[in-house]
């Protein structure tokens, strides 16, 4: 059941109580109405008659409007008038039911000083029932034509001022279909016009989303080919240079009767070379020491073998290992590729990393922040590249949000802070 039928059934429902409590109120005044106009005729009939009635006098009264009189004699018979009541046949008898007073409030009976006779007034509500009735009709109808008037003009009404809705449901429509370029105009009602703003404004976000989206993803696609050519360039370069001058020299002693020493050494050189070239690109691909030690132990592995000649400061809480758990190698690539970025860029002589347990208001917090004293920059110019894109992702995949603090000529300070949940009571 549509919002639009919901209104219109609810107006409909009042303007027909309204329309049944008119007709009700209709009907109380009319028989007021009509019991006040013979009772007056009654009671002025019966003044008359008791100051002394005479015969060519009663008959006078009986041609009264409301009135009917009988005389009765010692005998109990009607000597002249006629008690009987009009009926009231064009007026529906339903509404004569209500209308009409009781019939012992219809008679009076009044005893004449002279004569020894009885007097019967009859009140004859006819003519004043059907005065009501065509009353009741003029008023019921101008309540009808309002209670129609009203109704139409309410559905009118509602129907244009929910037509708004029908468009913001074909927008939902097509948000739901991942299609972000319909914008929805300016309604006339302040409210729809504000759901608009939002919905265009939700559009927009969305649609930038999706672009990014696209954009991250086609990023994680070329940086996964970069390093798969990077690989295989250095599998080229360094193991098959190196794999084939061992056999080189292997042919060169298979042929001679010894082995000399200096092939020998060639051999042993150039297998610690590839060890070396195999272990360093396992601590590239994932940390050894992270795994089997903790991020503590990694990142202060990381920082021992780093070949820059930056000071480098280290402030980590041992409570750390456990508090990031499995998510202990996003801080460790975070902390990585901003050395990486202070040595290619910082010219810094300190590199201040902290990384502490933070209890407040019974939450759990770890805060990071890395802060050099470099040559800095603008983060309002500044071309995100690569490395602190990667950064940014990074925190924001963690739950939280980058802060960069950068001051061209004054270093750069990046700080976030990851909730982690409840502290135990």
């Amino acid at each position: 059941m549509s919002l639009r039928f919901q209104l219109n059934l609810i107006i409909m429902l009042i303007c027909l109580f309204a329309l049944l409590l008119g007709s009700a109120i209709t009907v109380i005044n009319a028989r007021d109405s009509v019991f006040e106009e013979v009772s007056s005729s009654l009671i002025l009939a019966s003044k008359l008659i008791k100051q002394g009635a005479r015969g060519d006098y009663l008959s006078g009264l009986d041609k009264v409007r409301h009135l009917r009189i009988a005389v009765i004699d010692d005998n109990k018979e009607e000597i002249k008038g006629s008690p009987t009541v009009i009926d009231e046949k064009s007026i529906p008898s339903l509404f004569v039911q209500f209308v009409r007073p009781n019939l012992k409030q219809l008679t009076l009976l009044i005893d004449l000083e002279k004569g020894g006779q009885t007097v019967r007034l009859v009140a004859d509500p006819s003519d004043e029932i059907k005065e009501a009735w065509k009353e009741a009709l003029v008023f019921l109808g101008v309540l009808l034509s309002l209670t129609l008037l009203i109704s139409c003009s309410v559905f009118i009404v509602i129907g244009r001022a929910l037509r708004p809705v029908d468009d913001i449901l074909l927008m939902l429509g097509e948000i739901e279909q991942g299609n972000y370029l319909k914008r929805l105009e300016a309604f006339n009602l302040p409210e729809f016009a504000q759901i608009a703003t939002g919905l265009n404004h939700l559009n927009e976000k969305l649609a930038w989303s999706k672009s990014e989206h696209q954009r991250l993803n086609k990023k994680a696609l070329d940086i996964s080919e970069n390093e798969r050519h990077y690989l295989a360039r250095e599998l080229h370069d360094e193991m098959g240079q190196s794999l084939t001058a061992i056999k080189a020299l292997a042919v060169s002693a298979k042929y001679k009767k010894t082995v000399s020493k200096e092939a020998l050494c060639q051999i042993e050189s150039i297998c610690d070379h590839l060890f070396g070239v195999v272990r360093n690109r396992m601590q590239q691909l994932t940390p050894a020491l992270l795994a089997e030690f903790g991020l503590l132990a990694a990142v202060t592995d990381l920082v021992d073998k780093w070949p820059g000649e930056s000071e480098i400061v280290l402030n980590i809480d041992n409570s750390t290992d456990q508090l990031v758990g499995a998510e202990a190698i996003y801080y460790y690539r975070i902390i990585q590729e901003s050395l990486t970025n202070v040595l290619k860029y910082a010219k810094a002589t300190q590199v201040q990393i902290e990384l502490i347990e933070i209890k407040e208001g019974g939450q759990i917090s770890i805060r990071l922040s890395i802060k050099d004293n470099g040559v800095g920059f603008d983060p309002a110019v500044v071309d995100w590249g690569g490395g602190l894109t990667g950064i940014k992702e990074r925190v924001e995949s963690l739950g939280g949000s980058l802060l960069i603090q950068a001051v061209k000529g004054g270093g750069v300070q990046l700080s976030t802070t990851l909730s982690i949940g409840k502290a135990n009571e």
